[in-house]
C-alpha cells in the first residue's frame, strides 16, 4: 500500500479515533495517535521526520502538568488534494468537528507539540473573537 502521508491526532471519544483511523486507511494514510507524553516531543520528530536538530529543551517552554490536551489533527506529508479529499470524507461521514488543525511546515516541525497546540489554539480563539465582532 502506498503512503499518502501521516496523520496525527489527539482524541478524545474512541468511537471518532476509530472512524478516523478507517478513513485515514481508506485513503492509504497513516494514523498517528498522539499522546500527553509526546506534549515536549518536537512535531517533525513525531511525523518521523528525517534531519530535525534538537531542541535545547533548557530553553524551551515545557508543557505544565496539568495541560487539558484538546483535540488535534496535524498532517505531515498530505497533498492538498488528499488533504480537500480527507476533510470532504470527513466531513461526509458525519464525524464531529476538531477545531485545531495544521498542516506541517519547515517552520513548526521545529516546535514542540505544545507549542504547536499552544499557537492553533490562539490562532481559534482570534478567529472566533473576530467573527463575534462581525455578528454585532
Amino acid at each position: 500500500m502506498v503512503e499518502n502521508g501521516t496523520v496525527m491526532y489527539y482524541l478524545q471519544d474512541e468511537n471518532k479515533r476509530i472512524q478516523l483511523e478507517v478513513l485515514c486507511m481508506g485513503m492509504s494514510l497513516h494514523a498517528k495517535q498522539i499522546k500527553m507524553t509526546d506534549l515536549n516531543t518536537q512535531v517533525g520528530i513525531l511525523a518521523g521526520i528525517k534531519g530535525i536538530k534538537p531542541l535545547d529543551m533548557q530553553n524551551e517552554e515545557k508543557a505544565p502538568a496539568i495541560f487539558c490536551m484538546p483535540e488535534v489533527l496535524i498532517f505531515a506529508g498530505v497533498s492538498k488534494k488528499n488533504l480537500d479529499e480527507f476533510l470532504a470524507s470527513y466531513k461526509r461521514i458525519g464525524l464531529e468537528p476538531v477545531k485545531l488543525k495544521a498542516m506541517t511546515t519547515p517552520k513548526n516541525v521545529e516546535w514542540t507539540l505544545y507549542h504547536l497546540v499552544r499557537e492553533l489554539a490562539e490562532e481559534c480563539r482570534q478567529i472566533e473573537a473576530a467573527q463575534a465582532r462581525k455578528k454585532s
